[in-house]
């Protein structure tokens, strides 16, 4: 072990001896793999920005039935059962059209009608904007929209009150109120129609009262339930853009034509594939270069050096000791030179995010983590290290008397 140590020292003071040749590896080897680093970088930075900002937007991870039925076409158990599947965010039944179009009176007096949409804890779109679900209970909490807000003249804990009206099995018409409190306001970008979320179970009992089921909760007079709740949509949230397609071909199998962003998604992952491949391709050709380049340095710089290396091997060092004398060379510019392509690859990205901060509102254009950098090294040591392969073996099978002859 120490010879083996003794001939890797020996080999490293050789390649700082031959300063020249070997800044001139060093500088090579970092020409190429900088601009493959810049070009994974911004491969990542692009295309991870444009995942991040679609991600931004909950509805493209939206995956709704179209159409449904007048009596509810998707039982309570088959939007359980979608809560259970894998990819899948979040799930909730949507109730028909008569319990989400409420007619709700602010306290300027206006009334207006406004598209309810049920929720639970865990609601995408309200943990996107930081606001809690709504509560259930005798006074329902609410959420509404900027143009719903404004237009009755709302904030934040405004008393607003939704009026009911049904026609009973017996032909009377029947009216009752339920009193919500706004709990919050969705930001503008948010949301740009007239909308907010309910709790579900405010919704389904104002559904119930309509279809004259009792609801003891809220003393609302009816008929006891039968069988099992029935909704008349869903709404299905993804829990990234990958299980989006997946998702919608089990919904498929379910016999459940689901509408999504398929054609937003796909666009993304077109360019992720596309720009993917060209980096490969240009990364191989980078490759071959390089393991070429080593080959024939490390072939050259055996035959420059075999009366040494001839010599070494009179003086005791086995043929073990004298292969790992060009890979030790190679070695150092393998990781010097990727440490010089690391540098230039930071100043790249550097240069890079301050020159388009303004255009990209603080996105990040060029981004590698310290793990694809250290990757990037060992694959280029372990290059390295083949490609001067032969040498090292054509270095170890040096015998010595052909030194001596020519002494």
């Amino acid at each position: 072990m120490f010879r083996l140590k003794m001939a890797a020292g020996l080999a490293a003071k050789d390649w700082l001896h031959e300063k020249a040749l070997s800044l001139c590896a060093v500088l090579a080897l970092a020409s190429m793999l900088a601009p493959v680093l810049v070009l994974q970088g911004i491969h990542n930075g692009v295309v991870s920005s444009m995942r991040e900002k679609l991600m931004q937007d909950p509805e493209v991870l939206l995956l709704t039935p179209i159409g449904g039925g007048a009596e509810g076409s998707y039982p309570a158990s088959l939007v359980e059962e979608l809560r259970s599947l894998p990819g899948v965010a979040f799930a909730i039944g949507r109730t028909r059209a008569i319990a989400n179009d409420l007619t709700i009176s602010g306290p300027n007096g206006r009334s207006l009608t406004i598209q309810m949409e049920p929720c639970a804890p865990g609601e995408p779109t309200l943990v996107h904007c930081g606001l809690p679900a709504p509560a259930d209970g005798q006074e329902p909490e609410i959420i509404l929209s900027n143009p719903a807000a404004q237009a009755l003249g709302a904030g934040t804990g405004t008393k607003l009150t939704a009026h009911l009206g049904r026609r009973t099995p017996e032909g009377r018409l029947e009216s009752a109120s339920i009193t919500f409190t706004l709990s919050g306001i969705l930001p503008a970008e948010a949301a740009g129609r007239k909308m907010g979320f309910a709790p579900a179970k405010a919704l389904e009992d104002i559904q119930d009262y309509r279809d004259a089921i009792a609801v003891h909760e809220r003393n609302f007079s009816g008929t006891p339930r039968q069988g099992e709740r029935r909704y008349a949509s869903f709404r299905l949230y993804a829990a990234n853009l990958d299980a989006v397609e997946p998702l919608a071909q089990t919904l498929q199998e379910k016999g459940i034509s689901a509408r999504t962003k398929a054609k937003e998604i796909a666009s993304i992952k077109a360019i992720d594939t596309a720009v993917s491949r060209v980096i490969f391709i240009i990364a191989i050709a980078v490759g071959c270069g390089f393991a070429a380049f080593t080959f024939s340095s490390a072939q050259g710089a055996v035959r420059r050096k075999d009366k040494m290396l001839g010599m070494l091997r009179l003086l005791g060092f086995s043929r073990l000791e004298l292969l790992c004398f060009p890979l030790t060379g190679t070695i150092l510019t393998a990781v010097f030179g990727s440490l010089l392509a690391g540098i230039l690859y930071l100043g790249a990205a550097f240069s890079i995010e301050r020159l388009f901060s303004a255009q990209t509102g603080g996105l990040t254009l060029c981004r590698l983590s310290w793990i694809e950098l250290a990757t990037a090294a060992g694959l280029i040591t372990l290059l390295s290290c083949l490609s001067a392969a032969r040498a090292a073996l054509k270095a170890a099978n040096i015998e010595p008397s052909s030194v001596i002859r020519e002494v």
